[in-house]
């Protein structure tokens, strides 16, 4: 029992809607150390995070998905592609406002994940919680400091947590992860 109490404390501390929050904030005043780097983060936070929040609490709450981790994979594909509506809309305040590319690269990465991720729940599942560390991992490792790779090594607890909460195979907490540290690598070389 404790140690299912253990992995659902990994697992709420590395929700993928949280994560986005110490991306923003670290890569915007990377960019822009300043108060412009403030509003990056704020639109950031609001468009990533808070936006799809909200989002997935409505569905919910009015009982369209069943719970908000999106247990469920045939629950999956409209908050997933919904939810990539809003990153679009931050993406598009970002290039009106000529962000600097690491701030649309990470952008444009939320978008290509969680699209693909959509798609593949459509036929199986994988672990977006796994995606939602691995890639924002990923942009802080070659948009900011090499040694943010030490942070990889937070996978191996949020892998084990998704596991023993029995929310993943293994299967599907190595490909999260590997797709998106992939896409998010592809979308940075592509901005850059």
């Amino acid at each position: 029992m404790e140690t299912k109490k253990i992995a659902k404390a990994i697992s709420i501390v590395a929700q993928p809607t949280f994560i986005p929050i110490i991306l923003y904030i670290i890569v915007s005043f990377a960019v822009a150390p300043s108060m412009t780097g403030f509003w990056y983060a704020l639109i950031g936070i609001v468009f990533i995070t808070l936006a799809p929040m909200i989002l997935v609490y409505i569905l919910f709450r009015y009982k369209k998905i069943t719970d908000p981790d999106l247990s469920n994979q045939r629950e999956r594909f409209i908050p997933y592609i919904s939810i990539v509506g809003l990153y679009l809309i931050g993406f598009i305040i970002f290039w009106f406002l000529r962000a600097p590319y690491p701030i649309l690269a990470i952008t444009a990465s939320y978008i290509t994940v969680t699209l693909v991720g959509a798609f593949v729940s459509l036929f199986w599942k994988i672990s977006m919680h796994m995606a939602g560390v691995a890639g924002p991992v990923t942009a802080l490792v070659f948009l900011v400091n090499p040694l943010f790779a030490l942070a990889y090594l937070f996978l191996i607890p949020l892998g084990w947590a998704r596991y023993i909460l029995k929310k993943h195979t293994f299967p599907q907490i190595i490909i999260g992860s590997g797709f998106s540290m992939l896409l998010t690598y592809l979308i940075i070389q592509l901005f850059s």
